[in-house]
């Protein structure tokens, strides 16, 4: 299993939001429920893009459960988790604003 593949996992069972951002882009996309691989080289979570494409994959390490109507969510701080996963991955990453930052040379082996 990839690096990608093992994040995507990970982020899938914590039901952590991601977003990427384009090389060619001033901004981010918008925050996604997972990461996609639907073919080889090909990232997705909001639409489709090529892995050279991407500059940036940034990880929301807060978790909101919907508890009811009239209760206010859940709050969970999934940071040390992610951080303690990205390390045992030998994966680099920095904290921007909170948010974990992983440069997508990390993630992408064949274009690295």
């Amino acid at each position: 299993m990839s690096r990608l593949e093992a994040l995507a996992d990970f982020s899938r069972q914590l039901n952590c939001q991601v977003r990427i951002k384009l090389k060619l882009d001033d901004v981010p996309e918008l925050w996604a429920g997972g990461i996609g691989l639907p073919v080889k080289g090909y990232i997705e979570l909001n639409g489709p893009s090529t892995f050279r494409e991407v500059e940036w994959l940034e990880i929301n390490p807060i978790v909101l459960e919907h508890i009811g109507r009239l209760v206010k969510p859940k709050q969970h701080n999934y940071l040390e988790n992610i951080i303690a996963h990205l390390k045992s991955e030998g994966i680099s990453h920095s904290i921007k604003e909170g948010m974990i930052r992983i440069p997508f040379s990390e993630l992408s082996e064949q274009y690295s």
